[in-house]
């Protein structure tokens, strides 16, 4: 399917994202989460999101005439969303415990002191975790599963600032890296309104981990079964993802 214009531009691009994959302006400026950033849009996740949301919409048609083995690694590749998922899922729900920012004790001059070394592992097992669903998702034949993705990398690049200043950037194919002194000496009020309450930058992430459980749950079955199955589903057959997750479907 052809683009016109896609190289000429810049505005194009990012309404272009906008209409495919329902994603909004931000209240700040009214930017589109980043997209506006041509080389982002041209590289990384969202180049190969984009290729793989042409490439489903192509063989939607044609998906009958797939091989026992395609629609084998397709499942696969679906039960690993899940379980990428599920464990992205369960890693913001550690980031969410009141108990992860409690003060454990003062200091000489009587400020509180905390489990730094708690929270730096919660947030390394997060920047982990998110990665590993980024790249299992990128490899899936699904355009439902890919929206979520790619809206999951737009609240990633919109709160790029606060991210920083807890030692997080955002790197090659949208992969997150850490800087652990810096996370270690950040403020624990930084990290806590991140990923603490409704609408936060960790809430959000987890409710687009939460539904690309449950669109992967289902998509696996589908292609192992040949029938319908319900969005909210859950089928601990094809699981691979622990029943923590369940609990929320």
């Amino acid at each position: 399917m052809a683009i016109n214009g896609i190289n000429n531009n810049q505005s194009n691009i990012s309404n272009l994202y906008n209409s495919i994959f329902g994603i909004g302006s931000s209240n700040n400026g009214g930017s589109s989460y980043g997209l506006n950033d041509l080389a982002m849009i041209r590289n990384g996740s969202y180049g190969k999101l984009m290729k793989a949301y042409y490439a489903t919409e192509g063989a939607g048609k044609t998906d009958s005439s797939k091989t026992d083995i395609e629609t084998k690694e397709e499942q696969t590749k679906l039960v690993n969303v899940k379980s990428q998922a599920a464990s992205l899922n369960n890693s913001l729900e550690d980031l969410r415990s009141k108990s992860l920012y409690e003060p454990t004790g003062t200091d000489e001059k009587g400020k509180n002191t905390y489990d730094q070394d708690k929270i730096t592992k919660s947030v390394k097992d997060f920047v982990d975790k998110y990665n590993s669903y980024v790249k299992s998702s990128s490899d899936v034949d699904s355009v439902s599963i890919l929206k979520k993705s790619v809206s999951m990398i737009g609240f990633t690049a919109k709160n790029a600032g606060m991210l920083s200043k807890i030692g997080i950037t955002i790197g090659e194919n949208n992969q997150l890296t850490i800087n652990e002194d810096k996370l270690k000496n950040a403020s624990v009020h930084d990290v806590s309104s991140l990923f603490q309450g409704s609408g936060s930058y960790g809430d959000s992430v987890q409710n687009l981990a939460r539904q690309s459980y449950q669109l992967a749950n289902s998509q696996a079955y589908q292609r192992s079964n040949g029938s319908s199955y319900t969005y909210s589903g859950g089928y601990s057959a094809l699981g691979g993802a622990n029943g923590v997750m369940d609990r929320y479907l």
